[in-house]
């Protein structure tokens, strides 16, 4: 391996941690900052990393995007999806598999609605921790410590009104969603879209796992999502049988 990939694969091992300053980067890569950045700017135009008005360096949204053809290959997706289009066909809902992999949830498998209208989520792309049902369903199972890991420097942006505004409130809700088995996103990322999240366990070394059914409709009655919570958690089921056998 060449000593410029090393650099720039180290460099990306540093931002994986959170943001970083250039006088930063130079220092881990031994190095002036001004050859830090030549450096650098090879990875930034190939998406890898992204510097942000703020000065600082980030994970680019290419490695989602090559994250997402990894993924392909997770044990949970491959014997999950089955399951979740005939949950989709099922509910006409749109189904989403989530995942906690490394410090954030990330989308692992979408199978789209029938005729239904196109959501924004994409496989590989994180999953908002405040307001997606499928976040909110892996972050009440966790252990306290983990879950502040995990929220610590979370940005709360509002959405829509009912967006969930600080942790304390969230921690309210996760409260609530430990206590009933299934959480809710209610029209708290986008006017009109309802989700409905139940955690999947799963004995072994796979990470923590949801599904949720998401829907364009006015707020669903509590027998609606009875209902649906019912459906969920059997495909839950199938899908544990399902990762028994491998």
């Amino acid at each position: 391996m060449s000593k410029t990939v090393a650099k720039a694969l180290s460099a990306l091992e540093l931002v994986r941690g959170g943001s970083r300053s250039l006088s930063e980067l130079a220092d881990h890569l031994g190095t002036h900052a001004s050859t830090a950045m030549r450096l650098l700017q090879p990875v930034v135009d190939a998406g890898l990393l992204a510097r942000g008005a703020d000065g600082r360096y980030r994970l680019g949204l290419r490695l989602v995007e090559l994250g997402q053809d990894a993924m392909e290959t997770l044990d949970l997706r491959a014997a999950a999806h089955p399951y979740l289009v005939e949950l989709a066909a099922q509910t006409r809902c749109t189904i989403h598999l989530a995942q906690l992999l490394d410090d954030a949830i990330v989308y692992a498998d979408k199978v789209e609605a029938p005729g239904g209208v196109r959501m924004w989520s994409r496989v590989g792309r994180q999953v908002p921790l405040h307001t997606a049902a499928a976040s909110k369903a892996i972050l009440a199972g966790l252990p306290p410590e983990q879950r502040v890991d995990l929220l610590r420097g979370w940005e709360f942006t509002p959405y829509t009104p009912r967006t969930v505004a600080d942790v304390s409130e969230l921690e309210l809700q996760l409260s609530e969603v430990a206590e009933c088995g299934f959480a809710r996103d209610d029209a708290e990322f986008e006017p009109l879209v309802h989700c409905i999240g139940v955690p999947l366990r799963i004995p072994g070394e796979l990470a923590p796992a949801a599904i949720s059914a998401t829907a364009v409709r006015e707020r669903p009655s509590d027998a609606e999502v009875a209902e649906l919570v019912e459906r969920l958690r059997a495909t839950v089921t199938a899908i544990q049988r399902e990762l028994g056998k491998t």
